[in-house]
């Protein structure tokens, strides 16, 4: 249900900067303002879609972080308005008039910015929550940031919000759970007919909704024109299958069992190198002929060229025995090998061909091998007490993003195992692992005839979804 007629009003200082400002609900008790205003700082015409002005029409700025702090104006005669905004931040734009809806969000940094805002027909947004794929989220708030619309999913995980605003939005649900589930933000595509999703993005991504006010032309003649928000690229080639049913993203400390930045070297007592677990589950990755680290896509990455470089974690302390998940993440960047039918692990607990080894997994590039004629990513899983990793049990996708950063995810939930590029699941295969044993092989990163350079790996002992992997994507700084 909508919330149109709260009345706030605030005196507030924030970061310095004195704010004492009147907060109206766009409803009928908004006074006119006028664009002609000198304090108007965010200002425009409001027309329909046919291009004719918009009198007497409520218009609002509504703060995404003080959602209280609303500056208000009521178009005039000529569909102008003008809103004295002084509190810097992200707004949210918006108007409402019978079955027509307009919203946009803007950053405001103090300068002037002026809209033509069109409100068109208002469609309807709907869908349904979840805390997993098998438990609904009831009493979840729904609410586009910046504005009164707003609504709850019922018993069912099931919501909809009438006369929503066409155009591509934020959609924010709140989690119930903040230790387990994180607040979740997804993009709506509202049209006359239908809507679809794409999301789960970061809070921190609200950036990308903003449209931007920027000057063209020059001198006397030049005007401020609005410009499209980056986010509409995400609508792009959306699955509307299954576009109505959203899932909160877990937590990236759930499950959690090691993590590796590559950031900084420590040195150990016997003056090698080393890269610790940030999270303390192993004693950190011993490094072998590597005496610094390179750039990253998160600040420092680990380089490994040929097999003389390579780290291993001789103290695992047996943080996957027993376990009956896994997920491992890694931003990679492989240089193609020159030669062909090999495999080349680049990740995994395992050892390197002997009678005794136990192997549990490796995310390798494969060529020749298990009937991949093309260069190929691929995740192998084993119980610990095999001496290989079979190819009945590995899941593979072409792989052809040479010397390139790409986020990689390999899952394995003892049904499945599943591959992720960017975000974006490449491969699925059912596997016949249920659950790991106990295995005294080591963790090597590299050790083979490959060059690559690894970043912020992260291996965890629980499964994580399809909205989790998207959103660990854009929260490590994926490109949308």
């Amino acid at each position: 249900m909508l919330n149109l007629h709260r009345i706030f009003r605030l005196c507030a200082s924030i970061a310095g900067v004195s704010a004492c400002t009147v907060m109206l609900a766009c409803g009928p008790q908004v006074a006119e303002g006028g664009i002609d205003e000198q304090t108007n700082t965010i200002a425009g015409v409001l027309v329909d879609a046919a291009g004719h002005t918009m009198g007497g029409v409520p218009v609002c700025a509504r703060h995404f972080v003080l959602d209280t702090v609303v500056y208000a104006d009521t178009t005039d005669s000529e569909g102008k308005f003008g809103l004295p905004v002084t509190l810097q931040g992200q707004y949210g734009l918006s108007a409402q008039k019978d079955s027509l809806a307009y919203y946009s969000t803007l950053f405001f940094n103090g300068s002037e910015m002026k809209f033509t805002a069109v409100l068109e027909k208002a469609g309807e947004i709907s869908g349904d929550m979840y805390l997993r794929p098998d438990t609904v989220a009831s009493d979840i708030r729904i609410y586009i940031p910046g504005s009164d619309w707003e609504t709850f999913t019922d018993e069912n995980g099931r919501f909809s919000m009438g006369n929503a605003p066409a155009g591509v939005l934020p959609l924010l649900a709140k989690s119930p759970d903040p230790v387990h589930y994180l607040d979740a933000v997804y993009v709506v595509y509202v049209t006359k007919k239908s809507t679809s999703f794409r999301g789960p993005v970061p809070t921190g991504m609200f950036g990308y909704f903003s449209v931007n006010s920027q000057r063209v032309g020059e001198g006397e003649d030049s005007t401020l024109q609005s410009t499209a928000a980056p986010v509409i690229s995400m609508v792009d080639d959306v699955d509307e299958r299954d576009a109505t049913k959203l899932q909160f993203p877990l937590s990236p400390e759930y499950g959690l069992r090691s993590w590796w930045p590559m950031d900084y070297l420590a040195s150990t007592q016997k003056g090698t190198k080393k890269v610790n677990d940030a999270r303390g589950g192993t004693d950190g990755i011993l490094l072998y002929g590597v005496d610094s680290l390179e750039e990253g896509p998160a600040e420092k990455a680990l380089a490994l060229y040929g097999s003389d470089q390579f780290g291993v974690i001789e103290g695992e302390r047996s943080i996957l025995d027993s376990a009956k998940a896994l997920t491992l993440e890694a931003w990679v960047q492989i240089e193609k090998p020159e030669s062909k039918d090999y495999r080349r692990n680049l990740i995994g607990k395992l050892g390197f061909g002997s009678s005794e080894d136990n192997d549990v997994f490796s995310l390798a590039l494969v060529q020749g091998e298990c009937d991949r004629e093309q260069v190929s990513l691929g995740f192998f899983i084993a119980d610990g007490s095999s001496n290989s990793l079979e190819c009945e049990d590995a899941v593979f996708a072409d792989y052809k993003n040479f010397d390139e950063w790409v986020y990689v995810t390999a899952i394995w939930d003892g049904k499945t195992s599943a591959l992720f590029m960017n975000g974006v699941k490449v491969a699925e295969k059912a596997v016949s692992v249920t659950q790991i044993g106990t295995s005294p092989e080591p963790i090597f990163f590299g050790k083979e005839e490959v060059n690559l350079k690894l970043d912020d790996v992260r291996l965890s002992t629980t499964a994580i979804g399809e909205s989790d992997v998207l959103y660990r994507y854009y929260l490590k700084g994926g490109e949308i």
